[in-house]
């Protein structure tokens, strides 16, 4: 008997750790520009207190994903698959976010998170 109580604490403690997985490689870079990015998107968007950290894992999310693919890609790859990762970011923020600050996340996120800044030689 104790043996079977054991193992069903034991698996619906894991379920209830593995529900939430966070990436523990995140830099303290990318955490601070996520935060600020969070900031500037609250300003105007006039985030939830339960939106911000949803919001902000989101952003932190697709931070590190990006910089996996600056890092890896080049040129027109690069730019493909950056704009797919942009897509998705925006499609995850529609669970967060209601309607009306959805409209304006899309416009908005143009100006605060531009694919890729093209600097001229």
């Amino acid at each position: 008997m104790k043996t079977l109580l054991t193992f069903t604490l034991l698996v619906f403690t894991s379920i209830g750790f593995a529900q939430y997985p966070k990436m523990e490689a995140t830099s303290d870079r990318i955490k601070t520009k996520a935060h600020e990015l969070t900031t500037a998107y609250s300003k105007q968007l006039v985030l939830t207190g339960e939106q911000i950290p949803l919001f902000e894992e989101t952003v932190e999310d697709y931070l590190v994903k990006a910089e996996e693919i600056s890092e890896t890609m080049d040129g027109k790859a690069e730019l493909d698959a950056l704009l797919e990762l942009s897509v998705n970011e925006t499609l995850r923020m529609n669970d967060i976010l209601t309607q009306p600050q959805y409209r304006l996340y899309k416009k908005i996120k143009l100006i605060l998170q531009p694919l890729k800044i093209v600097e001229e030689k």
